[in-house]
């Protein structure tokens, strides 16, 4: 128990260490570094390398990196905007929805960052505080990267569940019904919970501060970026396809046996369609793909995984901690399940990383023996990442809202009745779907 203990801590140390140091990138690298300490110090055998999960998020992001080289993340946010413009009133409503179609059908939170102004601004001419869709909007982006198949984590998680016959079909009939209707519960609550409307006079005072980049408002696009978006969404659009539908996927015989392509595949493969018809349809420079931030947010999401996937399954996939952690740990997790929340959720808060914090947990929760689809259910505790304001989208928040009501510790109490909320709906949507 003791040198179990003590593994258990370096690995803690570790990815605190590189967090702090590196961002995702240096939480990898120090993992690794733990790795070794583990095989030559422990003598761990050394457990499975998420290859598959790395594979996909690599996809992801150069399929991502090569849409923002191109204009195709600026075309989105554009539209964006103009929706959320449409209808001031219901900014609180609208903002989140906005951001939640966007975030699930490019993976990524960026897009919810270049909305922020457009929200803050939106929410002041209608008289209502930028605070009430600002924070809606972050935490709603948050859950929604969870519930799309171009983002890092619901790539890594999807391809470690595949290995236990669980589909990305049954992943999305929890988690997508949970974060649309926490969703609203969200935006609900912001409306009816502390003041909503601003004093009409300060709110036009504050319009007036405010710098509006009137270049947005009367720039075209090229037709060939327009195109470029629309092959992005249908290669998410076949993924989901056949994630949901697997058996209209391609199937082969192979000795005599029927073999179906494997979604971790899928994934790739439509990924770098994307990638392929964007490069054609706009010349870029590759530099200029390696250099956007989607792609090196998901360099940095590589190791995020690689390193703490890797370090976790060498050390909970040991023969003597699976057995110390099933006869231990495990009975106590059987008796108090809801014991396994807390602990997602205080990891969630320490890593802040969704893609590292999935890495970690996994494989705990696999060798503690919790059914995968527990752990589905309330896979939103991954996103108890607001409590340390280090998401750029909180701090961005806080920024563009000139009225200052924005404040760090804005997202505490709507961010944990969110995490309730995705936790009691997703738990009572697995036990209706008899999961």
């Amino acid at each position: 128990m003791l040198l179990f203990t003590i593994e258990i801590l370096i690995m803690i140390l570790a990815i605190v260490l590189g967090l702090r140091t590196a961002g995702a990138l240096g939480c990898g690298i120090f993992a690794l570094v733990a790795q070794i300490v583990m095989i030559f110090g422990f003598g761990l055998p050394p457990g499975s390398a998420p290859v598959t999960a790395v594979l996909i998020i690599l996809s992801i992001g150069i399929a991502g990196g090569t849409l923002q080289a191109t204009g195709g993340i600026d075309y989105l946010v554009h539209l964006a905007s103009k929706m959320i413009e449409r209808f001031p009133k219901s900014i609180i409503f609208i903002a989140p929805m906005i951001v939640f179609v966007f975030v699930f059908g490019i993976g990524t939170t960026n897009i919810a960052l270049s909305l922020e102004p457009i929200i803050a601004k939106t929410a002041l001419k209608a008289g209502i505080q930028p605070k009430k869709a600002l924070t809606a909007s972050v935490l709603t982006a948050n859950i929604a990267l969870l519930c799309s198949p171009a983002a890092s984590a619901t790539a890594y998680m999807i391809s470690e569940f595949a290995g236990l016959g669980i589909s990305m079909g049954q992943y999305l009939s929890i988690v997508l019904p949970t974060a649309l209707l926490s969703m609203l519960v969200l935006s609900c609550f912001n409306t009816f919970v502390g003041r909503t409307k601003i004093d009409e006079q300060h709110a036009q005072t504050m319009l007036q501060k405010m710098a509006v980049d009137q270049e947005e408002t009367t720039k075209q696009y090229d037709t060939r970026v327009k195109l470029g978006v629309f092959a992005f969404i249908v290669a998410v659009g076949f993924i989901l396809l056949f994630g949901i539908f697997p058996e209209v996927g391609p199937k082969f015989e192979v000795d005599g046996k029927v073999v179906e392509l494997q979604m971790t595949d899928l994934v790739q493969l439509f990924m770098y369609m994307s990638a392929m018809i964007n490069l054609l349809l706009v010349k870029v420079q590759p530099n200029q793909i390696l250099t956007t931030h989607i792609t090196q947010a998901a360099m940095g999401a590589i190791f995020a995984v690689l390193g703490p996937g890797w370090l976790g399954a060498t050390i909970f996939s040991a023969p003597s901690n699976r057995a110390m952690m099933e006869d231990g740990i495990g009975g106590l997790i059987a008796q108090a399940p809801w014991l396994i929340i807390i602990l997602v959720g205080l990891v969630a808060m320490i890593v802040i990383s969704q893609s590292a914090t999935a890495s970690i947990m996994v494989p705990i929760v696999l060798s503690l023996g919790i059914p995968p689809m527990f752990f589905i259910a309330i896979v939103q505790t991954l996103n108890v990442n607001f409590v340390i304001p280090a998401q750029p989208t909180i701090l961005f928040a806080v920024d563009v809202d000139e009225t200052r009501s924005t404040k760090i510790t804005s997202f505490l109490i709507p961010g944990f009745f969110l995490i309730t909320t995705t936790v009691v709906i997703g738990l009572t949507i697995k036990m209706i779907l008899g999961m």
